[in-house]
């Protein structure tokens, strides 16, 4: 008996052809088992599901087509099913539309912003760690693509059942904090201020005062060698010195006050680096004046990237400061006096060193820990040569604390940074944590690329979160404009932020996480094709159909889907396939799978509405059309949201 509702129709459909394969098979005289594995796509002459008996008949020993033709001649009347046809070593079937139609349609109904939500056997608690920029300077767009992917992983997992928290990992212990805490006490001390978003006037302090502190060092150096007579050395500082000059200038242009200001300070200072890394030594030691400078920075820092979060939906269950997790509380202090007793510690320079690469000799712990043979481990320094701690070390006790709080723990993390996970893993092993170990996953993700920018935070050197989202919202109002439809004021601001930040959330979905994003316009904001906006119009046309409907006194009605035939058979299937879409970009942690569902899904809709009569049709056939209609726009809808995107009302 067909159920009237399902989370998964596509999923019922492979369940009912694999139990009836069964059955067939066992009327004719054979015993086996046939799995969802051998469920494929049909060629489109032939079906729409086909189940290939190769393996069946291998264990069987029979031939496959011959299995395949016993099938198709035992398989007995089904409701679901419209056709069988045996073709070589396959059993083609094709969807009886009506009835899958009333399926589909019910449960999209029925489960309404929940259609797409298959629920897990096995709900986990999952610890999603994303972003975590140094909160000093503004989220650039590497960033971007870092916290587009952990929303989206966090609001898949959510969509299976899981239990997901979301976290922010705030570094500020470390000499990048330092260098912007110096700058900022700077000018701080001759009240300056600027009318710029708090994070991206704490980048650019950081990144004057990075560039000045390495010209006074520089220009030590420089000195010392000329002094010792080492021409190889003198030309190698006077090229880096004439690189910080010159960065310095362009600095400089942005803000000349500012500039000097910081030029004037840190000039007074005889030792500028070394006051640097006392104010690191002494955050460290929870020094209060120390405490008091770094975290007015870092919290100006952070109310900065909070706008940005907000105006792109996304939020944090937790923020996690380094300095008390791992710090203060001599989390990172515990975990070197653990690994010394592993016997995998040794000096170096006064540093403290963990054999890493020893330990990544054993092949069996490499394929626990998934380290490619071939990847090279090298070792990992813990401390500098003044005791201090540096960050792998922190990352260390600070995965400790994370997997204490959840069975899995996700990273969200650049793939350029891969040598740095596997040194935590496999610190993890050393400290006796194994399973642990194997907890801690790192999803990686490749850079972005905008052609003819190179980006350097410490040299003032990037693009902004926030540049990208304003140049999207920009260019979607000039398109409005060159538009014949009209929008007020407030109208138009609303659906340029919808449609600008939906463009460039999907411009970043789309892509395979390990894929090289290379972002441009002309894609991006392609109404005809794979672009958020293009997805988006498809919603707003299914609504405008809805709403043209209503106007006209008739409503959708999933009771007469029945109605609906050949013509809607490919929208039919497409969106019964969605929470399978859904379950597979959840648990293989790829966005891009609902992106590139999303892209199918509106093509079909464009093709079908441009071919059938919705509005134009009669009686219950038109409320059936208009039913699949809304299930489309739900779906959609759906899908959009998977990705973090808004949906408009109109464009």
């Amino acid at each position: 008996m067909l159920q009237r509702e399902t989370y998964n129709p596509h999923g019922e459909l492979v369940k009912d052809l694999v139990r009836g394969v069964e059955d067939a098979l066992k009327e004719a005289g054979y015993e086996c088992r046939i799995t969802p594995n051998d469920v494929r796509r049909a060629p489109e002459d032939l079906g729409d599901l086909a189940v290939q008996m190769f393996r069946v008949a291998r264990d069987l020993g029979v031939d496959s087509q011959s299995l395949a033709k016993t099938v198709e001649e035992t398989y007995g009347e089904v409701e679901l099913w419209s056709g069988v046809k045996a073709a070589g070593g396959y059993v083609n079937f094709r969807v009886n539309i009506p009835v899958y139609a009333d399926l589909v349609l019910r449960s999209v109904e029925k489960l309404g912003d929940r259609y797409g939500h298959v629920p897990t056997e096995k709900p986990q608690q999952i610890l999603v760690e994303h972003t975590s920029a140094n909160p000093v300077h503004p989220l650039h767009i590497g960033h971007l693509r870092n916290c587009l992917l952990g929303d989206s992983l966090a609001r898949l997992f959510k969509a299976r059942g899981h239990k997901v928290k979301t976290h922010f990992y705030i570094d500020d212990v470390g000499l990048q904090v330092a260098y912007a805490a110096y700058g900022y006490s700077k000018v701080k001390r001759r009240g300056i201020k600027r009318n710029l978003k708090p994070d991206h006037f704490v980048g650019l302090v950081y990144s004057m005062t990075y560039v000045l502190v390495e010209i006074a060092e520089t220009k030590k150096k420089l000195k010392k060698a000329r002094e010792a007579g080492l021409e190889e050395e003198v030309v190698k500082l006077q090229r880096k010195l004439d690189d910080l000059v010159a960065t310095a200038n362009e600095l400089r242009e942005r803000d000349e006050e500012l500039f000097y200001a910081l030029w004037e300070e840190i000039g007074r200072e005889e030792r500028p680096l070394a006051a640097v890394q006392e104010i690191n030594r002494a955050y460290e030691e929870g020094e209060k004046w120390a405490v008091d400078l770094v975290r007015e920075m870092v919290n100006t820092c952070l109310k900065g990237f909070k706008e940005t979060f907000d105006r792109l939906g996304i939020e944090f269950d937790s923020w996690d400061w380094e300095s008390e997790l791992t710090v203060w509380n001599k989390a990172a202090e515990a975990v070197i006096y653990s690994l010394k007793s592993s016997g995998l510690v040794y000096e170096e320079n006064g540093a403290l060193v963990f054999a890493a690469d020893k330990l990544a000799e054993d092949e069996e712990l490499r394929k626990i820990l998934g380290i490619p043979a071939t990847y090279t481990v090298t070792p990992l320094t813990l401390t500098r040569s003044d005791g201090t701690t540096l960050y792998p070390t922190r990352d260390i006790a600070y995965s400790l604390w994370k997997l204490n709080q959840a069975d899995t723990v996700i990273n969200v993390i650049a793939v350029q940074q891969t040598l740095a996970q596997i040194h935590v893993r496999l610190a993890l092993y050393a400290l006796g944590k194994r399973e642990k170990a194997k907890n801690l996953v790192h999803y990686a993700y490749e850079i972005v690329r905008l052609p003819g920018r190179k980006m350097s935070g410490r040299r003032g050197k990037y693009v902004s979160a926030d540049e990208l989202l304003d140049e999207a919202v920009e260019l979607v109002k000039e398109i409005i404009e060159k538009g014949k439809r009209e929008f007020d004021v407030h109208e138009k601001e609303r659906i340029a932020s919808i449609v600008g930040l939906g463009a460039v959330k999907y411009a970043f979905l789309r892509v395979s996480p390990l894929k090289i994003v290379t972002f441009n316009w002309k894609q991006a904001l392609d109404l005809s094709q794979n672009s958020g906006p293009f997805v988006q119009y498809a919603y707003v046309r299914a609504a405008s159909i809805l709403r043209k409907s209503r106007e006209k006194g008739v409503e959708p009605d999933p009771d007469k889907a029945r109605l609906l035939g050949e013509e809607e058979r490919k929208l039919i299937l497409k969106l019964g396939e969605f929470p399978e879409v859904v379950v597979r970009a959840a648990d293989e942690m790829r966005p891009d799978y609902v992106a590139s569902y999303l892209d199918s899904l509106a093509q079909e809709f464009n093709s079908y509405y441009d071919s059938v009569p919705v509005l134009k049709a009669k009686g219950d056939v038109a409320k059936a059309r208009l039913a699949l209609v809304k299930a489309v726009s739900q779906v959609i809808k759906n899908g959009l949201g998977l990705l973090g995107i808004d949906v408009p009302k109109r464009m």
